[in-house]
């Protein structure tokens, strides 16, 4: 394992680009970095995503992840680049963001001489299993996971050229309010949700603040051409975690849907992943100096809840 040179203490003052900063996890690296003593600049495509940036301590600026000028005038004196940018503008799909971006930001990143790139995926890309998942376990991705880990393969492709390190965090179910915890909370609240399969294949989880700092450790510490998972290390079973959330919302336990219906009702690649067991280390990431600063989604949805619904619907 290598050294640990992580240190939650701020670092002298350095430059980092954050894509798809003004996001729902954009914003918790946004903070991340700020807060470890980083000029931190984001870009947003629209200008009244600005203030997301701003409220976290960064500088916005406007600019798209598929036009190269104003990726190099963002660039400018970065010693790091943070690729989180998902979601595409009218016309232009999912894939040519991520991975069309990827292979922009790489190339600026050489002209610019910037350091360190660390893209951003998801921990949907491992095939279920009921040891548990590292780095090196065996991986099926599929929907938008396939997405996903394309973008991976085109940033790591990178890894080298002209001295630039290309690392990978691979977040778990992170959390927080505006993730799909609301969606969830939401469903669950009005009886709507149903647990795919018998609930025992266990979710691995991650508060959303904490993936911000997890991110700052990567793009800090971690080895060039590597991937980390990003979870708390507490796997729990899917009902576990469906039957507590329903308790803090004093709503109903919710129902049961077999794999097969909830195929049909939502597509085979969703139900497959929502059923599949992904119990998750973090081992790697820990070598790194990092900890979770919410060890367990127990004691980090509650307050998540209470933020969503601030005038009732839990029950603590």
């Amino acid at each position: 394992m290598p050294t640990a040179i992580y240190s939650r203490e701020p670092t002298k003052t350095r430059r980092v680009l954050v894509v798809g900063a003004s996001g729902f996890l954009g914003r918790s690296v946004v903070r991340a970095f700020s807060r470890a003593g980083y000029d931190v600049r984001g870009l947003v495509r629209d200008s009244t995503k600005g203030a997301r940036v701003s409220e976290e301590g960064g500088t916005p600026i406007v600019g798209d992840i598929l036009d190269a000028q104003a990726l190099q005038r963002a660039a400018v004196g970065c010693s790091g680049i943070i690729h989180l940018a998902a979601n595409p503008p009218v016309r232009v799909d999912t894939a040519r963001v991520r991975i069309e971006g990827t292979r922009n930001l790489v190339q600026i990143a050489r002209r610019e001489g910037v350091a360190r790139l660390v893209i951003g995926s998801g921990y949907w890309v491992y095939r279920g299993q009921p040891e548990l998942i590292r780095e090196d376990s065996p991986v099926d991705p599929r929907g938008e996971s396939k997405i996903n880990y394309d973008t991976e393969r085109a940033g790591l492709e990178a890894n080298g050229l002209d001295d630039l390190e290309v690392m990978v965090l691979r977040p778990g179910m992170v959390y927080g309010n505006g993730s799909w915890l609301r969606g969830v909370a939401e469903a669950i609240r009005t009886g709507e949700y149903a647990v795919v399969g018998e609930g025992a294949n266990r979710w691995s989880f991650i508060d959303r603040w904490d993936t911000g700092t997890a991110f700052h450790a990567v793009l800090e510490s971690g080895v060039a051409g590597e991937v980390y998972n990003a979870v708390d290390g507490h796997p729990a079973p899917l009902r576990e975690f469906a039957d507590f959330v329903a308790v803090e919302l004093g709503a109903a336990r919710p129902r049961t849907l077999p794999v097969e219906a909830a195929a049909r009702e939502m597509g085979a690649v969703v139900a497959l992943h929502l059923a599949a067991d992904r119990p998750t280390s973090n081992a790697k990431l820990r070598s790194l100096g990092w900890t979770a600063r919410i060890p367990h989604y127990r004691d980090g949805v509650p307050g998540v809840l209470r933020e969503m619904f601030p005038h009732g619907g839990t029950t603590s």
